[in-house]
């Protein structure tokens, strides 16, 4: 952190002249000359741009400490660029780093009063005087001890106008109970908060802090404990003082919450003017109870959604195999531009649906922890239900069956057709893994009696046949049922192209 000698002369030299020849530079390799150049006969307009995309390349929590040094080593290599940095904090967005082994009172008199960014596991004298400085705290990122959280909860319980990332986390430790943040912690105001990042801390005043918060751009939540469980109606007050912000990323973890909370409850469709509109939410991230969720979706509305990932956990299936996700449906559906996707893959093993883009990896995700395979197959069937309106516009369809390891559904399960039954638009279908003998099969029997309801626009289906490490009974047995699949579309004026690859990511 302490500056270096300073050094009056710039560290990149001028290229000197070739003996006996003029002020230029050859080319290689070609019959014209070029002019020398230096960087000394950059304008400081320049090399200010210089120094910003060069200082972009360092985004993140984590990167901040290396855009901190690359500013430091900069303004030792000349008066001049110290100069042309200095002029410039806030385009630069310039800060002094602050851990718990940086000498920040020393720190401080030497450099300019610029914003602090503190980031420590500990909370020792150096954080506490870096703490003082309210007006220039721009970021805290720790995770601690019960007693050390406390300690630092009750210092910041004063204002920080500057304040714009706050991160703070609780270590785990089962014979504590984890800290709730008081109604006075930052005075109940963060006029400039962009991001807040909760771990394993209760915040019961969460909809009064983030209703100052105009600026919020950035809320995660993760393992909220049950002493500090927040209802789906609070949650989603929370999220409607957030309507009027220009972007937004949530993740929310609803791990801890109690089951029995949820279990008397109904999911009732609210009227459109209890419903919030998240005009500018772009990702939306989920990690919890299914109950949860779908209480929570059923309150917000996401226009221009376009990045969301969802885990669902349900204690209850499969004692109670109803998978009930219309509510997520409604509010994935509504987004324009998951309604332009045309590419789905789903995954037996681990249950996971994705509709994606025609060339990008990220889109929409939903996946579900259940182990046994005959309750994955009644879990993707009831997806694929309420999803119906989504899937009835892809195009490609991935169903991906290497991850199976318990009992298989049977082929002549009649919920094979209500999973397969909404893809109407699929054109490619690619089936891959442990389980593909078995969707093969399904398939083939269902296109025997249901031709034209089971993937009638499907034109190429893709077999992955090695690297799947089948034996040799259900290979065979496999490349009959595809045969025979072949054999139904022709005979229903619905024919298919069979290819067969090697790898599926070749």
């Amino acid at each position: 952190m302490s500056p270096h000698k300073h050094n009056e002369g710039p560290l990149i030299d001028t290229i000197s002249k070739p003996p006996d020849g003029p002020d230029f530079l050859s080319t290689r390799g070609r019959g014209h000359v070029s002019p020398r150049v230096t960087i000394e006969a950059l304008p400081d307009d320049t090399l200010l741009d210089i120094f910003y995309f060069r200082l972009q390349g360092f985004e993140g929590d984590l990167n901040h400490w290396a855009r901190n040094s690359c500013w430091i080593i900069l303004v030792h290599v000349c008066q001049r660029w110290r100069y042309v940095v200095f002029a410039s904090p806030v385009r630069l967005d310039l800060c002094l780093s602050c851990t718990d082994r940086t000498p920040v009172r020393e720190t401080l008199n030497v450099w300019p009063s610029l914003p602090i960014r503190i980031w420590s596991r500990h909370l020792g004298d150096n954080i506490l005087a870096a703490l003082e400085h309210r007006d220039r705290v721009r970021g805290v990122s720790t995770s601690l001890q019960r007693r050390l959280l406390e300690h630092l909860i009750t210092v910041m319980q004063e204002s920080f106008p500057a304040l714009e990332c706050l991160s703070l986390g609780a270590t785990y430790n089962n014979d504590e109970a984890l800290p709730v943040l008081p109604s006075t912690f930052l005075c109940g105001s963060a006029p400039r908060l962009h991001r807040l990042i909760l771990r394993r801390i209760s915040l019961p005043t969460l909809p009064q802090l983030l209703s100052s918060s105009n600026d919020l751009v950035y809320l995660s939540l993760y393992d909220i404990p049950s002493t500090g469980y927040i209802s789906p109606e609070a949650m989603a007050t929370c999220i409607c003082a957030l309507t009027r912000l220009t972007n937004l990323r949530i993740i929310f973890s609803s791990g801890c919450v109690d089951a029995h909370t949820l279990r008397d409850r109904r999911a009732r469709e609210p009227s459109p003017l209890t419903r919030a509109v998240l005009a500018s939410l772009t990702e939306f991230k989920f990690s919890g109870h299914r109950k949860y969720c779908e209480y929570l979706v059923a309150r917000i509305e996401a226009p221009v959604l376009g990045f969301a990932k969802i885990l669902l956990i349900d204690l209850a299936f499969p004692n109670q195999p109803s998978f009930d996700v219309q509510n997520l449906a409604r509010f994935i559906s509504q987004s324009q531009i998951f309604m332009s996707f045309n590419r789905a893959e789903m995954k037996f093993g681990f249950v996971e649906l994705k509709i994606l883009p025609p060339t990008q990896a990220n889109g929409f995700t939903l996946g579900m922890v259940c182990e046994d395979t005959i309750w994955q197959l009644a879990c993707m069937a009831q997806i694929c239900h309420h999803f119906s309106l989504l899937l009835s516009g892809m195009e490609r369809l991935g169903i991906d069956g290497r991850l199976v390891r318990t009992r298989m559904p049977s082929e002549q399960d009649p919920k094979w057709l209500e999973v397969f039954r909404p893809f109407t638009s699929v054109q490619s279908l690619q089936i891959s893994g442990l389980g593909s003998p078995l969707i093969v099969s399904a398939l083939e029997r269902l296109s025997r009696e249901l031709a034209t309801n089971v993937f009638p626009s499907l034109s190429d289906l893709y077999v992955v046949w090695k690297g799947d490490h089948l034996p040799v009974p259900e290979s065979e047995q496999r490349d009959r049922d595809i045969g025979r699949f072949i054999t139904a579309r022709q005979c229903s004026n619905h024919p298919v192209v069979v290819h067969y690859l090697e790898d599926k990511e070749k």
